[in-house]
């Protein structure tokens, strides 16, 4: 797992690293997780009866990860465009293979010369950030190491007994190493800014951490299949490859139904989830949401305060009703939300309290102190079958009610049978 994003400024400008100009917990943050991972490398170093490194499974490891690496790395140029805050890279798979086959000291060794060779040739990213990668993984692999040696399963060999046994505590260091290098990635990013950040921009969606485990899995295969028979590797070459790519195609589906800056539905995805959930509930409801006066936002305090306020009333929308609610950006600061299989009168309901929770919205501003705390919101609501049978039409109507609320003065939600008009104070 990968902090991502940026652009390189290089290493030997250690002092333009953007790293200095992040508050300064964020700095010592970084600067701490760095000097542990060192600490621990040069303990393992000194320590009496150091390990003597098996040189065939240490070169066998650095070759195969390095062909890894550069057949993908079109891939990974892509991919690493396209993600947010958290990428799932393939050089935790190398290092967990290393975790089990080799001492920990040549561990840090091993990851110092992927994460070097992964730096070089992607030519992307911070340089704190990437030492930090680094670093993070490296005491992750501290940690594994430390349940390996505890379950009495200290480095692989062909001596060692492959039962349950040994088995399971390769399983629980493999968890541990995910678990290690996820949460000081997370605790990075949380203490970065003061941005408002979800569990996904923390530790990744659910299909990132489904891809790193599996990684991690497949480095306990490389790991075996070193031991005992080191020339099956080339056998796993051509399902690394179709793996990585097959994320890639998941990412580019993501993108054609995504919405890029709130994560939620697009328009035209909305229409046809939202027409077929319609199609087999016996009631439902449209809310059409407009932020009100949202143009004075961007004019006073820019667009990108203007995309961080659209993430924050998008997580809250989305907060606000079911999971398996509908909910899509319909365009500019207009959100709209399908809850099938509620009556109008609960309908109206899930409306009043998103109207209220996005009025009780505080949302700091990347760039200094300001926090807005001015947002309020118009929400239009048409109900089914009452307003109309069809999605088109029912759009139409939560649109016209939602129309009638910005003449009745905003901040409310109207109903398309006008009945319903509600507001704070």
């Amino acid at each position: 797992m990968a902090i991502t994003r940026g652009s390189d400024l290089g290493l030997a400008r250690v002092g333009k690293w953007p790293l200095w100009e992040r508050p300064a917990l964020s700095v010592w943050y970084v600067l701490v997780v760095d000097l542990a991972a060192v600490a621990l490398t040069t303990a393992e170093f000194v320590r009496p009866g150091v390990d003597i490194v098996p040189p065939a499974v240490a070169v066998a490891i650095l070759a195969a990860a390095a062909v890894q690496v550069e057949a993908s790395r079109r891939i990974e140029r892509a991919r690493r465009i396209r993600n947010g805050s958290v990428r799932i890279n393939m050089i935790s798979m190398w290092v967990f293979a290393a975790v089990l086959t080799l001492p920990l000291a040549w561990v840090a060794v091993l990851t110092v010369l992927l994460s070097l060779h992964d730096t070089l040739r992607s030519q992307r990213g911070f340089p704190h950030r990437k030492i930090m990668n680094a670093a993070a993984m490296l005491l992750a692999a501290g940690a594994a190491h430390l349940v390996l040696d505890t379950g009495d399963v200290p480095v692989l060999t062909q001596a060692t007994q492959l039962t349950a046994a040994p088995i399971a505590v390769v399983a629980l260091a493999a968890v541990v190493f995910f678990a290690v290098d996820a949460l000081l990635i997370a605790v990075s990013l949380l203490v970065d800014d003061e941005r408002q950040r979800t569990m996904a921009d923390l530790f990744g969606s659910a299909d990132d951490n489904a891809l790193e485990l599996a990684t991690i899995c497949l480095g306990a295969v490389i790991g075996l299949v070193l031991v005992y028979q080191p020339i099956a590797l080339v056998f796993l070459f051509v399902p690394l490859f179709v793996l990585h790519r097959g994320v890639l195609v998941t990412q580019f589906r993501e993108l054609a139904t995504k919405d890029q800056k709130t994560g939620l539905l697009n328009a035209a995805t909305w229409r046809e989830v939202a027409a077929r959930e319609l199609a087999a509930a016996d009631t439902a409801g449209v809310l059409m949401v407009d932020l009100d006066h949202f143009k004075r936002v961007n004019d006073t305090h820019g667009h990108l305060a203007g995309d961080e306020v659209l993430k924050a009333v998008a997580a809250t929308v989305r907060r606000s009703v079911r999971d398996y609610d509908c909910v899509g950006r319909f365009g500019g600061e207009e959100f709209v939300v399908l809850v099938p299989g509620l009556p109008s009168a609960d309908v109206l309901a899930v409306a009043e309290r998103i109207r209220r929770a996005i009025a009780e919205l505080r949302v700091p501003l990347a760039g200094g102190p300001t926090v807005l705390s001015t947002l309020s919101a118009s929400i239009g609501v048409a109900t089914h079958p009452s307003a109309a049978a069809g999605i088109d039409e029912l759009v139409h109507a939560a649109d016209a009610a939602l129309y009638r609320a910005k003449r009745g003065g905003r901040n409310r939600v109207v109903s398309h049978f006008t009945v319903c008009d509600t507001r704070t104070g």
